[in-house]
């Protein structure tokens, strides 16, 4: 499927030609009829080829008074070839070079000029040759510089047959437009059918719309559904990419609808205020002020905006730069997707571009050369180099999220996720893609956390887990996976709650164990009627006991009583035990068995209730 566009000065035959090509009036509106001018875009269509290759193609006719451009430039956005008509009696004329600048700035991919009313002109084959050369110089270092120059008569029809060989010639020659699976239309017209509801029109790029998809209108988020498709008033099941589209919405009034507003899947296209774009001014307009304020075009959609010019004070005649746009309200727009600048008052065409991340997150430093590289890399890099930078703005991030923000066709992205995947470039952690680059920067935070850690506490296991995962500033759903490769990796090791150096051990003195050697002596000797912790904290040091007790060679049961592990496991299986026999024990029982303290006793008891070993029935402890 395939989409042609007139462009050209007011009144140079381009509603004429589209006519003497479909047989169609584009001109719909009466005011158009009755001024015999066109003020807003028309549609029309034909068929092209032959038996063994035929497609419809759809026509859409632009206005060409200065008055109503913008109104043109809703229309050549989604267009696969232009015609630049230009009257044989007039030449060309200023919005004759102000359409060829607009296309020029939206790279449409291929066109042909059409030099209309040659029948005015028959008579004089000097000024026609004349007019000829003209448009050769005006074309000149354009996206058409190639193109040729057809004359045709719409009112006798003289080369109108060559027209459409040379339209079928180009147009069956251009690759079919991409099936990346997002689709969207840009809306460019909107009207309501008596016993249909809600209508819209326009290019679908990017996908298939099929009878009955769920839908949602962006900007806004309105959802609806599709209930019904036609494309040149023939029903369709699911439209193609790249074809003329009507679209019988409902759940959604006519009335909350404008131009420029994209119907597209649930959740396919996230609206910004904020875009970076590679951008040409235009030879013969003036310099691009920083923060000046300009009228955006991208797709069917007009909105004002501020312009920040990065990298330089200002962007001079002719010149290219880099922008940062500001939107004063939100638009849908897709990365690599052509736009135009126009002055508001004065109305002028200032320039045009290609936007580069539709959602950078925040306001850039104007003269940051990180800045300037990272737009030169969406600008030009390879695919792997764009996916790879928007994962690096956007990491950790979901396999899917990564390749729907990455501005690549679906393809393109997952052959260039599995290079960098390959290449070790990105890795995956679990569910979650991140660069070899962050990880190596988390790696190495994580290890000098430990190392310090280590010099600081010689004597203790390690870092507790969680309070690493804070000062690594992650989320549990990224840390868990991180520490996971990490330590496949080697780099750090698990023990318990604690993270620590795979090296790391703790090693006592010769006079700190001595100091060991003589508690542990003491607390055997003394069975269940142990030191109290203050007591052996005194003996060996606070720093030795806290790392006997994450050795579990002591073992506290209470802020007060401590036993080495060996007694500890003793006095638990004596417990279990008695309960096992008898079925309860309480406090008194328990003084009396081991001929201790109501404190030990006591202690003991509510530590086995803590480790859900003994359950609590009013004074007495049954077995769980």
């Amino acid at each position: 499927m395939y989409v042609i566009g007139t462009a050209g000065h007011v009144d140079h035959g381009k509603s004429a030609l589209v006519e003497a090509l479909t047989g169609i009036d584009p001109d719909r509106l009466a005011e158009e009829k009755a001024r015999e001018m066109t003020i807003d875009l028309g549609f029309a269509w034909l068929t092209l080829g032959d038996e063994t290759h035929r497609e419809e193609v759809g026509v859409i006719d632009v206005p060409g008074h200065r008055d109503f451009i913008e109104n043109m430039l809703a229309g050549v956005g989604g267009i696969d070839l232009a015609l630049l008509v230009i009257a044989a009696d007039e030449g060309v004329m200023p919005q004759t070079r102000e359409h060829l600048a607009i296309l020029d700035l939206l790279e449409v991919r291929d066109g042909a000029v059409v030099l209309t009313k040659v029948d005015l002109v028959a008579d004089d084959p000097d000024w026609l040759e004349m007019v000829t050369l003209d448009v050769h110089d005006v074309l000149a270092g354009t996206a058409l510089a190639d193109a040729p120059i057809l004359p045709v008569s719409a009112k006798t029809g003289q080369g109108i047959a060559e027209l459409k060989t040379a339209v079928t010639q180009h147009l069956f020659t251009l690759p079919p437009r991409a099936d990346n699976g997002r689709a969207r239309l840009p809306i460019d017209r909107i009207f309501t059918l008596s016993g249909f509801g809600t209508v819209v029109t326009g290019t679908l790029l990017d996908g298939r719309f099929r009878v009955g998809d769920a839908v949602e209108i962006q900007p806004g988020g309105l959802k609806g559904r599709i209930r019904g498709l036609q494309t040149h008033k023939t029903k369709l099941d699911t439209a193609q990419p790249g074809s003329r589209v009507a679209i019988n919405l409902t759940g959604i009034d006519r009335e909350a609808l404008k131009r420029g507003d994209v119907v597209t899947l649930p959740g396919e296209l996230r609206p910004t205020i904020l875009l970076d774009a590679a951008y040409r001014h235009l030879p013969d307009a003036a310099p691009l002020k920083q923060n000046m304020e300009v009228k955006l075009f991208v797709g069917a959609s007009e909105v004002l905006a501020r312009a920040r010019v990065l990298g330089a004070e200002q962007i001079e005649p002719g010149q290219t730069g880099w922008l940062q746009l500001a939107c004063i309200e939100p638009v849908a727009i897709r990365r690599g997707d052509r736009f135009i600048l126009r002055r508001p008052s004065p109305g002028a065409t200032l320039g045009g571009g290609r936007i580069l991340d539709p959602h950078p997150g925040r306001r850039h430093r104007r003269f940051r050369p990180d800045t300037m590289t990272r737009l030169q890399t969406l600008a030009q890099g390879t695919p792997e180099e764009r996916l790879l930078q928007t994962l690096q703005r956007l990491e950790p991030v979901a396999e899917n999220q990564l390749l729907a923000a990455a501005g690549l066709d679906e393809g393109t992205a997952v052959s260039a996720l599995h290079t960098l995947l390959e290449s070790g470039q990105i890795m995956r952690l679990d569910t979650l893609l991140l660069s070899r680059a962050t990880y190596q920067r988390l790696a190495d935070a994580l290890t000098g956390l430990l190392a310090d850690y280590h010099r600081q506490y010689p004597l203790r296991m390690g870092l507790p887990r969680e309070e690493a995962r804070s000062r690594l500033k992650l989320k549990t759903a990224v840390f868990n996976p991180f520490l996971n490769q990490a330590t496949q990796d080697g780099l750090v090791a698990e023990e318990g709650a604690f993270l620590r150096q795979p090296d790391h051990a703790i090693r006592f003195t010769a006079v700190q164990q001595a100091a060991i050697n003589r508690l542990l002596a003491q607390m055997e000797q003394a069975g269940i009627n142990t030191p109290s912790v203050k007591e052996c904290q005194t003996a060996v040091s606070e720093d030795v006991y806290a790392a006997l007790v994450e050795l579990g060679q002591l073992r506290p049961i209470s802020y007060d009583v401590v036993y080495t592990a060996g007694q500890y496991e003793a006095i638990i299986g004596q417990v279990r035990e008695w309960l096992a026999g008898d079925g309860r024990v309480n406090a008194a029982q328990v003084r009396d068995q081991f001929q201790t303290s109501r404190k030990y006793a006591i202690a003991l008891l509510e530590h086995l209730d803590e480790q859900k070993i003994t359950r609590r029935v009013g004074d007495e402890r049954v077995l769980l």
